[in-house]
């Protein structure tokens, strides 16, 4: 007797077979969007913690001498930054693979259309104030604080007065959003805070 399979049963192990589709595509479907989420949110921890170490180094590696505009005179401060507009100002030491060149430059933070920049001038007193790399640190920043402890008191600028002028702060503190998250950055400069 040849005995095959009913309608009915091919029928219902049809239905079982796309049930076990489904709900398989849709597992796959979900650990797919998480692996990208995770990736995404891993990338961004990985590319702001390369931005803070840039921060920390160029800051702990200041040099606290005056600042000079490109005419060659002296600025008010060996360091500059300004709350208001969102840029820090200073001289730090970057090794140089040629021994021709100084190792002090200049560096500049800024937050300029919702992106934190360094740039970095080819000397400690550029001639040419136009004269710069720059690398974009953060991307779709939406708000920025720095701030400055001088005598365990924040101050939204430095210098803060002309005695302050030939010294580093204390701390710097750097604070900012992105993408609705909300950062502090607090960085020793780590030198003789007068010059």
């Amino acid at each position: 007797m040849n005995r095959g399979f009913t309608l009915i049963e091919v029928l219902v192990s049809l239905v079982i077979l796309s049930l076990i589709t489904v709900i398989s595509s849709s597992i796959l479907q979900s650990s797919l969007d998480i692996e990208r989420t995770v990736s995404q949110r891993l990338h961004s921890a990985r590319a702001l913690n390369f931005s803070s170490i840039i921060v920390k180094r160029d800051i702990r590696q200041a040099i606290n001498v005056p600042l000079r505009d490109n005419y060659g005179n002296f600025l008010n401060g060996v360091m500059i930054g300004s709350d208001i507009d969102n840029k820090i100002l200073f001289n730090t030491r970057i090794k140089s693979i040629s021994n021709e060149t100084s190792p002090i430059k200049r560096i500049e933070y800024i937050l300029e259309e919702g992106t934190f920049k360094r740039k970095q001038f080819y000397s400690a007193n550029p001639y040419n104030i136009d004269e710069y790399f720059d690398t974009e640190l953060i991307s779709d920043v939406s708000r920025m604080n720095i701030e400055f402890l001088h005598e365990r008191q924040w101050h939204p600028k430095w210098p803060i007065n002309s005695n302050t002028e030939k010294k580093i702060p204390t701390l710097i503190r750097f604070e900012f959003e992105k993408n609705g998250k909300e950062y502090t950055w607090i960085i020793e400069p780590n030198i003789d805070y007068v010059f």
